[in-house]
């Protein structure tokens, strides 16, 4: 089967500057990852209170994404990155200084809980919301092709996943080396540093391209609406295991803070590699249509979770967190691919909005309902996540668009240009 070859995107757009700036900027957030259930416990903050933060700065993001790309159009791109990074920045030493006041003893009870939802939650949802509309926005618009358009967005989602490789790696060895004091400092540095990054950004103007009117799709679309559907459990899945997965690694192996933030640092960095790997090697050279590889990825994914049940293997862990990230290596690139072969180019924007709104109800609400199962039986968030899958999977071999087809079921979603 063919590829598709790599297009450069334009030199005018400064494609490595602003993404670099993207790497830089959700590094700040990356670092927290290996730290919740450690630094949680620090604090003395419940697991549902850890939840509804991840879930607060999720809606946060969700609610002002719109905003942010209706912003760069009105005021420009520059401005709102400078806005947007020195809002994270700010909201990233409020916290810092929140959590180290908690871990000392000054600040505690009710006071803290609201210090870290809301300098955490809201405030740095707000703001980090603006970074991928803002850099995605002006990369397209200085294309003139399909395939520069295909490159931008796809560097842009490259650089997503490298951030939360780098971020959980470095979260975990700055804790190893300096505690859990460490990484809190250097979470705002590091966006403050995005910020200087962007001295040397001359923004230009966009090439006006000629393009057809966009065109609404409705979330209950025929065409879509079985690959949305199957979407939500899946993505769901994903943020669960993502939220207890800190929490799993102190309570099962019994370990300290420090240690647990650098073994979960470790695991984390092996499921995003995997998942990489997949997502970007594996899943486009099998040629599959993509609702078997929703099907593949959910049966492989289950049997990660099943991986994850039994006691204190080390072994048996990584060899789930590994299926695991081929699983959703499988999985999430049908679930993203496949509804674009049923939609013409006028569509492809209300399409990726729909998928956007789609993961962000997954991330408000999967994080708080988790982490107040893992508080009452820690195998019960497990078991969600098992549930959710056999969700998706049951949708993928039942509803009718993904178990007959049309286009998405009779030709690969890597098999042509979109």
């Amino acid at each position: 089967m063919s590829q598709p070859k790599s297009t450069p995107l334009p030199a005018a757009a400064q494609p490595r500057l602003l993404l670099s700036i993207l790497l830089v900027g959700f590094l700040g957030q990356m670092l927290l990852n290996p730290l919740l259930a450690p630094l949680s416990r620090q604090l003395g903050l419940a697991e549902w209170q850890v939840g509804a933060t991840i879930s607060l700065a999720a809606l946060a993001l969700a609610a002002c994404s719109p905003f942010w790309g209706w912003a760069c159009g009105r005021w420009g791109v520059k401005p709102v990155l400078v806005v947007g990074l020195f809002g994270a920045a700010l909201a990233l030493a409020a916290f810092a200084l929140v959590s180290l006041l908690g871990m000392r003893h000054a600040l505690g009870g009710p006071l803290l809980v609201v210090g870290v939802v809301v300098t955490r939650g809201l405030l740095y949802g707000a703001a980090i919301a603006s970074l991928q509309p803002a850099v995605q926005s002006h990369l397209v618009t200085h294309t003139n092709t399909e395939q520069e358009r295909v490159a931008a967005v796809g560097a842009v989602g490259a650089v997503m996943g490298l951030a939360a490789i780098v971020g959980g790696v470095l979260g975990g060895a700055l804790a190893g080396i300096g505690g859990l004091a460490l990484p809190l400092v250097v979470m705002p540095v590091l966006v403050a540093g995005a910020l200087a990054l962007l001295t040397r950004f001359r923004p230009g103007d966009a090439k006006q391209v000629e393009r057809p009117a966009a065109r609404r799709v409705s979330y209950r679309d025929p065409r879509v609406f079985g690959y949305l559907l199957a979407g939500l459990p899946l993505m769901a899945a994903f943020a669960t295991l993502q939220t207890i997965f800190g929490f799993l690694v102190q309570d099962r192996f019994g370990l300290s803070d420090e240690a647990t933030a650098s073994v979960t640092a470790a695991y984390l960095a092996a499921l995003a590699i995997t998942l990489a790997a997949v997502q970007t090697g594996l899943a486009p050279r099998l040629g599959w249509a993509a609702p078997r590889l929703l099907r593949a990825g959910a049966v492989l994914s289950l049997v990660g979770v099943a991986c994850l049940l039994p006691g204190r293997s080390y072994l048996l862990a990584a060899l789930g967190v590994l299926l695991l990230g081929a699983g959703f290596g499988l999985a999430m690139p049908a679930y993203n691919a496949g509804p674009t072969l049923q939609l013409d180019s006028s569509e492809q924007g209300a399409l990726a909005g729909l998928i956007s709104a789609n993961n962000g109800v997954t991330y408000a609400l999967a994080p708080l309902c988790s982490t107040a199962l893992y508080g009452w039986w820690p195998a019960a968030a497990l078991v969600l996540a098992g549930a959710l899958l056999a969700a998706c999977l049951l949708v993928a071999l039942l509803h009718p668009q993904l178990r007959q087809g049309g286009r998405a079921a009779t030709e690969s979603a890597w098999s042509r240009p979109r």
